[in-house]
């Protein structure tokens, strides 16, 4: 069972509509499950390393792979994300004594469940000292890799911030604010921006180290990585392991200066992009062309989403899948979403009831100088609360469920104490709400507005019986949500 709280979240309000919500979430976190996935795509029979089977998963397009582990004198495996270490336990069980060593860096508070691979706990969604000491490990062991060796990689979301190293010259701290700032003004894309000239191991610099070492890069994000089609993709990616993009600085930082953070950029920072010093440019693409590297692709969202619609289905509801990648403000997307239900809840239209209303993607909620505790799904669901109570879709035959597939939803308690909050839960994965949670929030004197003002979700759904607890999923696909209109 992936949710944790089942029982706490289904002892009040519409407990059939919130059984069938959490059953639909919980089938959906399932069906991307990274350690089964990889386990599918590659086998060993002998000295036969088999990888592929499953060419919606090939990213690089160079074809199934068989490699003769005669041939390999170490395999090591390196990674970090919030997803990394299911996909390491998968590769532990197949590689068995084979496995030479290894290094993963993942989020405080999720332990080592691994035999051979060092575990490394680092700091998310900032940065801190032991992001850059699992960092330094793992680029050790790739450095320390010869062309006989193979090295599989593991990054996805979350190794923004659990891998890090600082350019020459700038510090942690100058990086740690780069981030700061990402939250203030709830964009991932500014921290991108940002570290593409700040890293010293990002944006295609820790691929070029992989030399001359074979690699077998598995990756996972949010959406679908583009497919190369047996050529090096243009573009470069956060993902440590992708191929470098091409040379761009002196186009790129001139937009970046017109930017309304650039003057709260670290100076040492912008000290670097103005002077378009080449030295802080990604890696020459043509050092690639050496490389023998491949790119899979195990886990999707779109896996995710499917499995929700599936048991919607199977539970006698019409599955709908509004959105793959809704990428909007959590109020936005509560808004649009909500209103949608609305029509199918009082005219049967677009979707005739009983209709499960599904999307997946990634949302922000910028809090400025906000104080509370919470999360995007948290305050996306919380919002459709005070909607269900006394909004333009005030109903008792609406369930909401929202989560962020890693199982931590926001930065959780990591720069916040939250008065109020369980004290055995580091942070929650998402929240739960009908028609009756305004209700239950006048009865326990939980002022909703007040909450949502200052971006205090977590405190307010964990009072209400609304606090989705999972724990680490071993995933990163973004959001899964869920609308059952009965």
């Amino acid at each position: 069972m992936i949710i944790k709280n089942r029982e706490e979240l289904e002892s009040c309000g519409d407990r059939e509509g919130r059984r069938l919500a959490l059953d639909i979430i919980e089938a959906g976190l399932t069906a991307a499950d990274p350690y089964a996935n990889v386990q599918k795509l590659i086998r060993r029979e002998g000295d036969r390393l088999l990888i592929g089977g499953a060419p919606d998963k090939d990213v690089s397009g160079y074809g199934d792979e068989a490699i003769d582990l005669s041939q390999i004198d170490n395999i090591y495996v390196i990674g970090a994300s919030k997803a990394v270490q299911r996909q390491a336990q998968a590769l532990e069980n197949i590689l068995g004594e084979r496995l030479t060593a290894g290094a993963i860096n993942v989020k405080h508070g999720e332990g080592c469940h691994l035999r051979r691979i060092l575990v490394t706990e680092a700091a998310h969604p900032v940065p801190d000292e032991n992001s850059m000491a699992g960092a330094r490990r793992i680029v050790e062991i790739v450095k320390s890799a010869g062309k006989r060796d193979l090295i599989f990689t593991l990054f996805s979301d979350g190794a923004s911030s659990l891998f890090v190293l600082p350019a020459p010259g700038l510090t942690l701290e100058d990086v740690r604010q780069i981030f700061f700032l990402g939250i203030r003004y709830g964009s991932q894309r500014l921290i991108h921006q940002a570290m593409l000239y700040a890293s010293a191991v990002k944006y295609g610099r820790l691929a070029t180290m992989l030399h001359p070492a074979r690699s077998v890069n598995l990756i996972m994000q949010v959406g679908l990585f583009p497919r190369w089609h047996g050529k090096l993709p243009e573009a470069g990616s956060w993902v440590p392991s992708w191929p470098p993009g091409v040379q761009t600085m002196d186009e790129v930082v001139p937009e970046l200066e017109q930017r309304p953070w650039w003057d709260k950029l670290p100076f040492r920072v912008r000290a670097v992009m103005e002077r378009r010093d080449s030295a802080y440019d990604v890696p020459d693409r043509a050092r690639w062309s050496q490389m023998r590297a491949s790119y899979w692709q195990p886990i999707d969202l779109y896996q995710m989403v499917a499995g929700a619609k599936a048991k919607a289905d199977a539970l006698g509801l019409n599955g709908v899948i509004l959105s793959s990648r809704l990428a909007a403000l959590s109020s936005s997307a509560a808004s649009v979403l909500s209103q949608i239900a609305y029509e199918c809840h009082t005219f049967q239209r677009p979707f005739t009831p009983p209709v499960a209303l599904i999307t997946g993607g990634h949302l922000d909620v910028p809090v400025a100088g906000a104080t509370g505790v919470g999360g995007r799904n948290q305050e996306f669901t919380l919002l459709w609360a005070r909607e269900l109570g006394q909004g333009l879709i005030a109903s008792k035959r609406v369930v909401v469920a929202a989560v962020d597939s890693d199982g931590t939803d926001g930065p959780g308690v990591q720069h916040h104490a939250a008065p109020g909050m369980p004290p055995d839960v580091v942070c929650m994965a998402g929240g739960l709400a009908d028609g009756y949670t305004l209700e239950l929030a006048a009865e326990r004197g939980v002022d909703v507005d007040n909450e949502l003002a200052n971006h205090n979700s977590s405190v307010a759904l964990a009072q209400l019986n609304g606090a989705i607890y999972t724990g680490n999923t071993g995933m990163a696909l973004g959001d899964l949500r869920v609308a059952v209109v009965r």
